[in-house]
């Protein structure tokens, strides 16, 4: 039963929170010419300029049909290889280094005392949400994605594909509860991604009164440690009690796996993607930077996006994020 002090908590509050470090709204840049996001995905989609779509595609017609080629494996190859590809070579090895700064890998004690070397895994969306807001379409209000089915574990990254300003931008709050609406902006167009805690900070879109469609990309990341129950018996040396292995620590900062469970990992397999970074393995000075390697399950083949995506997979999502 809850006690006065469990309802004390405030929404803003990070007890119990997983990485709070991390989940500061943050801007960050990225090539666009390693990482052509825009250019492939409106060679995919068969436009020219993405920011201009709604000319070839106006409201009056069907948004399916702009969106209708992402639904073929072999033409939404491309663009799914260049998402991945950003987010594993680039999104997870900058996470890992602010992981690594705020010492978040340090505060399991268990993994402290041993002195071993830890798996630590990255959950990532194996394809991403993506909005298209032409100018009169219509706004979702106020959400967040725990809300949503989402893990508080993930932290969400919001990546314009197109000028990001006034009412086509994505509205966010800095912290739960601020309720401070601030656009997240890009006047450049791509190159310029946005981390912050979409878990649990309200954000919405406008009605779009500008002339600009607004394109962008939407996904989520979690971290956890590999159970230490799954790694023991998977070794050539089990233990002879399972009750030996600590498979939890309450001061770890990392998401355990009960908080890392959702609805969309819960529904089945395909919706997360993960990669794996050893951490103390070898000496830093001989690492360039983390070695981020798919899952064994994986097979280091994309997985197909369903209906958990939203637009184009499921009828009627909303796609108006």
């Amino acid at each position: 039963s809850l006690d006065s002090s469990d309802l004390s908590i405030h929404i803003g509050s990070t007890y119990g929170v997983p990485y709070p470090a991390l989940r500061t709204e943050t801007p960050f840049l990225y090539d666009n010419e390693t990482y052509p996001l825009d250019r492939v995905l409106a060679e995919t989609l068969e436009v020219e300029d993405l920011s201009q779509l709604h000319l070839q595609y106006p409201c009056s017609k069907d948004k399916a049909r702009l969106m209708s080629p992402l639904q073929n494996r072999s033409k939404r190859r491309a663009f799914h290889r260049c998402f991945d590809s950003f987010v594993t070579s680039h999104v997870i090895p900058l996470l890992h280094s602010k992981a690594l700064a705020s010492d978040v890998f340090y505060t399991n004690r268990h993994q402290l005392r041993k002195g071993k070397p830890q798996k630590i895994i990255y959950r990532y969306q194996a394809f991403p949400c993506i909005r298209i807001v032409r100018p009169g379409e219509c706004s979702v209000g106020p959400h967040c994605d725990m809300a949503d089915g989402h893990s508080i574990g993930n932290i969400s990254f919001h990546i314009p594909l197109t000028s990001s300003f006034g009412t086509n931008a994505l509205y966010v709050e800095s912290r739960p509860g601020r309720e401070d609406w601030h656009p997240l902006m890009s006047k450049s167009g791509p190159g310029l991604g946005f981390q912050f805690d979409g878990a649990r900070c309200l954000h919405f879109t406008l009605n779009n009164h500008t002339n600009a469609t607004r394109v962008s990309l939407d996904f989520r990341i979690a971290i956890t440690r590999a159970s230490p129950v799954k790694e023991a018996m998977a070794s050539n040396h089990p233990p002879a009690f399972i009750g030996d292995v600590v498979d939890y620590d309450p001061d770890d900062q990392l998401c355990c796996h009960e908080l890392l469970d959702d609805d969309y990992s819960l529904s089945g397999p395909g919706y997360y993607d993960e990669v794996v970074v050893n951490v103390g393995e070898v000496p830093r000075s001989f690492m360039p930077g983390p070695v981020a390697m798919k899952r064994p399950f994986s097979q280091n083949k994309l997985v197909d996006p369903d209906e958990r995506v939203g637009f184009p997979f499921s009828i009627g999502s909303n796609c108006f994020h």
